[in-house]
Formats: C-alpha cells, structure tokens, sequence
C-alpha cells in the first residue's frame, strides 16, 4: 500500500510540475514583445496593443552578445609589439587567455595572441589595436544568445522547483528501500539537468561578458609601409605604361605579319605566274 502510494506522489509531482511549466509558457506567450523567453530586452520597443501600465511593468532585460574579432597586423619589432599588446590588454582590464610565437630572434618572426576584454570595451580596444603596428585585416563578429540565455534560466528555476519537491517527498517517505531508491534516482536525474543548465549559463555568461579578439602579429625587418604616390612616380607610370602599350601593338603586327606570310608568299608566286603567262602571249601576237 505504501509503494502505490509513494509511487502516486511521484507521478503527481512530475504532472505539477509539467503543468507549471506549460502555464508559464501560456503565460510569458501572452506577454508583449516577448521572444520563446516570455521577456521584453532592452532596446525594444513594446507592443502598441499593450496597454502602458502593462508595458511599464515588463522587465527590460540586458541582452546577451558575443562579440569576437580576428585582427592582422605588421610590425618591425615583435618583441616591441608584443610587450605593447600585453600591456594594453591590462590598461583595458582584460586578460591574455593564450599566447604562441613561431621563428627565431633576428629572423622575421609571427606570434598571436587570444585577448579577452570586457565586452563595453570591445571597439575602443580594436581601436587601439593599429597604434602597434601596420593594420592588414580585421574581422568581427557577434552572436546574440539572449534567447538561449533566458530560456535557460527559466528551466533552471523549474528544475530547483522540481527538485525541492522531491526532496520533500523523500523526507516524508516511509515504504521500503526500493521505493526510496526509485525517488533518489529522480532527485539525481534532476540534478544532472540543473548542473548541465548552470554549466551552459556560466559559458554563455562568460562569452558575452569577455568579449574575444585574436590577435596575429607579422615581423618584417625594414618594412616600409605603403605611401601615396608622388607626382614624378606617377608621370613614370604613364611612361612605362605607354611604352607597354607601344610594344604590345607592335608585337601583334609582327604575328599578324608572321601569319600573313605563307598567304603572302603564294599571291606572289601566283601574280608572277600571271605577269610570265601574259608576257609570252604578247611575244606570240608580234611574231
């Protein structure tokens, strides 16, 4: 009798706690402006159909962003640079998460760096980024996880509910040890989900935090960097390029003629021959 009734709790705690997650889901799908979440970000405007006392009360919650970026530079000296790069990754209250250099010292060496950096000084970082060296390339990214963020969050406060009553049940348990081991193995399954949730949430909190910038540094002994052209390269440039142009045209007469030749050769012989047959009838004619 009291394995049916331990086992009738269990079956109505799971159905509660279905049916809270399925009325808070109804309820955050009639809330305005809302993603899978049921939760207005910061930044959005609310639903004009909403009332303004609804909207007023709707929770403006920070967005969740990851921002990466993967920067090129060249230097003269990477020693120089990267004691730049160290030192203006603390000035930004950043960290250095992984470092690797490649080459020997007096040979054109390459390093990179994995930078992180709080994300509101993200730009201003990449900004200050060329004043260590010649900019090559530069990309960033952002991926938005407020969705997944939220959503995680909600399933974890369902699960710590889910959880909490279990132990409750288990503590009020008095059937047999198989029964109480069939509420154990529940409470255990639940908290694997919860630590899985908590573990995903200080990923993505750390991400979106911190943002990511890869950082790959070139050295080049004597590198000059690229300068506009003066006025005196440019008139050699409309020489050259002139004179280009010249033995371009003159090299296709040249094949055009080499083509034509064997064509040539032939008119000829045939003109000849006309020119010799027409000369010996005029000398038959006379006589």
């Amino acid at each position: 009798m009291t394995r049916r009734f331990l086992a009738l709790g269990v079956g109505l705690l799971v159905l509660a706690g279905c049916a809270k997650i399925e009325n808070q889901t109804r309820s955050q799908a009639s809330a305005p402006e809302v993603g899978v979440t049921g939760r207005a970000y910061a930044g959005e405007d609310v639903a004009k159909s909403a009332a303004p006392e609804e909207a007023a009360k709707t929770p403006a919650l920070p967005r969740k962003i990851i921002y990466t970026a993967d920067v090129n530079l060249i230097c003269e000296s990477l020693s120089d640079t990267g004691a730049k790069v160290e030192a203006k990754v603390k000035e930004f209250g950043g960290y250095v998460s992984g470092r690797q250099m490649d080459g020997a010292s007096g040979v054109n060496r390459t390093a990179s760096w994995t930078v992180r950096v709080p994300a509101e000084k993200f730009e201003a970082f990449l900004a200050a980024l060329p004043g260590m060296g010649e900019l090559q390339s530069a990309t960033t990214s952002s991926q938005d996880v407020s969705e997944e963020f939220y959503d995680a969050t909600a399933r974890l406060k369902n699960k710590r509910i889910e959880e909490e009553r279990l132990v409750q049940l288990l503590k009020s348990a008095t059937g047999r040890l198989t029964e109480i081991l069939t509420v154990e193995k529940e409470i255990s399954r639940v908290r694997e989900e919860i630590e899985r949730i908590e573990g995903r949430l200080r990923y993505l909190s750390s991400q979106a935090d911190l943002s990511t910038v890869t950082l790959h540094v070139s050295e080049v002994r004597g590198y000059i960097p690229p300068r506009p052209p003066g006025l005196g390269t440019e008139v050699g440039r409309s020489f050259t390029s002139s004179v280009d142009a010249l033995g371009a045209v003159l090299k296709g007469f040249l094949l055009l003629l080499v083509a034509l030749l064997p064509w040539l050769t032939l008119a000829g012989g045939a003109v000849v021959g006309i020119l010799y047959a027409l000369k010996n009838l005029g000398g038959k004619k006379e006589k």
